[in-house]
């Protein structure tokens, strides 16, 4: 994402039948009234320029971009807890080039990667080594024969299997890859680790807008959100903004969220239960129903058409008012909506402007877990100058939520 990330974004209570029509209208289901008064009570530099430089010196592989140098973080964060502190997953936009002279590690030729730093909340890098880890190949070239046309791939949001689940203790990533020729076209995938992080296996391709790729399009960022579980914690949700297609090379239609699904127990059962890892096909919401439109191009219904904001989008549950959290950046200004269901969303309202470039919010709990927010959460995000330094002078801000 480092070629593009930057500067690219200028329903109702539903019950469903096992076959996924609507039991009722979607306007026929009441509003959503928001329940907490955001209030942001701190604006913290966690990781200075300069924090992240030594860091990059440190990075293991070494760095072999003397051009964008350390570009982390390049994507959202994935954070869980551990018995020894906090880790940290986020991708670096820098080069990490092939280095077969080393002996000790081979790596692509792609930008973009999974970095694993342990830290803490008031400092995610910590002092240690960075570790840069490329997302290899699956075993079967045909899980995801896009593979090789990527120019970037990385990201940072991460899923802890929980005891009981297959592959429980294992570790699944939305990664974010790009298809880049005269414009960015990005897409969504998940990778697979069962060893914390040090190695990473594409399962393949989870999303793709409703605009098929092709040279000449506008550029569209589709983002890097976490897998989210849903209020039964029967299914995955990933949000998106989607590109409705229009017959032009245009972005006349977009929808602001988007939303897509698997089943949980599958998607873990076809990443970890099998000895053909890969992932399973999601669905898109679309006009009331799961069953109608692929996650792979398909279209998909907007779930906050009235929202004036477009972006990236973080969500997560916050077990104080019993409701999913959204912050949306549109890399200047973040916004705040809740949701019952994770379908039918308030009308996001701003937080503040926290730019010139604020990019990649990550929500973060204070508790054991850092997925599941409180009436006081963190918030995350990438800042970067518009002076033409760039990652040279880019810093991690920390931001403190408290809803009132």
């Amino acid at each position: 994402m480092q070629n593009s990330k930057i500067a690219r974004f200028i329903l109702p209570v539903l019950l469903f039948t096992s076959g996924g029509s609507a039991i009722f209208a979607a306007e026929d289901a009441p509003a959503v009234a928001r329940v907490c008064a955001p209030k942001v009570t701190a604006n913290e530099i966690v990781v200075s320029p300069i924090q992240r430089y030594n860091a990059g010196q440190r990075a293991e592989p070494p760095l072999t971009d003397t051009g964008t140098g350390f570009a982390w973080p390049d994507t959202p964060m994935g954070v869980i807890k551990t018995e020894e502190g906090y880790e940290f997953f986020a991708s670096d936009g820098g080069q990490h080039s092939r280095q077969l002279w080393r002996g000790d590690w081979v790596g692509n030729d792609k930008s973009g990667s999974v970095v694993t730093t342990m830290g803490t909340l008031n400092n995610p890098l910590g002092t240690g080594t960075p570790q840069n880890v490329s997302i290899s190949p699956n075993p079967d070239p045909s899980v995801n024969p896009n593979y090789s046309s990527y120019t970037y791939m990385g990201g940072g949001p991460v899923y802890r299997v929980p005891d009981g689940m297959t592959g429980q203790g294992n570790l699944l990533l939305v990664y974010h890859a790009e298809i880049l020729t005269d414009a960015l076209y990005a897409v969504l995938g998940l990778a697979a680790s069962r060893d914390n992080g040090s190695h990473w296996t594409d399962l393949g391709e989870i999303i793709r807008l409703n605009q098929a790729f092709a040279p000449g399009l506008d550029p569209f960022e589709i983002g890097d959100g976490p897998l989210v579980l849903s209020p039964d914690h029967k299914y995955f949700y990933l949000y998106f903004p989607d590109w409705i297609a229009n017959g032009t090379p245009h972005t006349t239609k977009t929808t602001q969220v988007s939303v897509a699904r698997a089943s949980a127990d599958s998607v873990l059962d076809a990443a970890f239960g099998s000895h053909h890892p890969q992932t399973v096909a999601f669905q898109k919401f679309y006009e009331h129903r799961w069953d109608l439109q692929p996650a792979i191009g398909g279209a998909s219904t907007d779930l906050n058409p009235n929202s004036a904001y477009q972006g990236y989008l973080d969500i997560h549950y916050n077990s104080a008012l019993q409701r999913y959290v959204m912050i949306i950046s549109n890399d200047t200004t973040f916004a705040y909506a809740e949701s019952m269901d994770g379908l039918t969303w308030t009308v996001p309202i701003p937080l503040g402007d926290f730019g010139p470039i604020a990019a990649y919010p990550t929500a973060v709990g204070l508790g054991d877990n850092p997925h599941i927010l409180g009436k006081t959460f963190y918030v995350f995000f990438t800042h970067l100058p518009t002076d033409g330094t760039g990652w040279t002078n880019g810093a991690l801000h920390r931001l403190t939520l408290i809803c009132q």
